[in-house]
């Protein structure tokens, strides 16, 4: 019996050693700094936002692995394409190391296209900042790349 509850103690000693090590090895760092101000920010931009009538439309909503060309539709209030200012930025939501930024071309038809490049299958976070009428308003999107053909 004390052989068997030496084992088990052994067994979970063990365990717990393989997470922190793991843990250590694999954490980026702080995940937010100051959560608190993060979070009041958010909370102010979410108002902005809806004060302001603007709406975005991202085309494709599922991007593939890889280089893919997305179309921006930004419009205000009544729906009219708004003239702007878009600047893109794709980040994962597990690390930092690959966030990138981008700016949007203005097409003939009043929407914005970019070229991104997600470089991983799984969810990447767009944030997507709109200049127009001396106001940035921020918009957060999520997307899922899938696996190219």
């Amino acid at each position: 019996m004390k052989k068997l509850l030496l084992l088990v103690t052994f067994i979970g000693m063990a365990a717990v050693i393989g997470a922190i090590v793991v843990g250590k090895y694999t954490f980026d760092g702080t995940v937010v700094d100051n959560p608190y101000e993060k979070g009041l920010l958010w909370d102010a931009e979410q108002k902005e936002r809806e004060s302001s009538g603007w709406n975005i439309d991202i085309q494709p909503p599922s991007p593939t692995v890889g280089w893919n060309e997305m179309v921006i539709h930004v419009r205000d209030r009544t729906g009219k394409s708004l003239a702007a200012e878009v600047m893109l930025t794709v980040s994962r939501p597990s690390s930092k190391g690959f966030d990138r930024q981008y700016s949007a071309l203005l097409t003939e038809k009043g929407s914005y296209v970019v070229q991104v490049d997600l470089l991983l299958y799984g969810y990447w976070d767009l944030d997507i900042r709109v200049t127009a009428e001396d106001k940035t308003i921020l918009f957060h999107r999520t997307v899922f790349a899938l696996k190219g053909t």
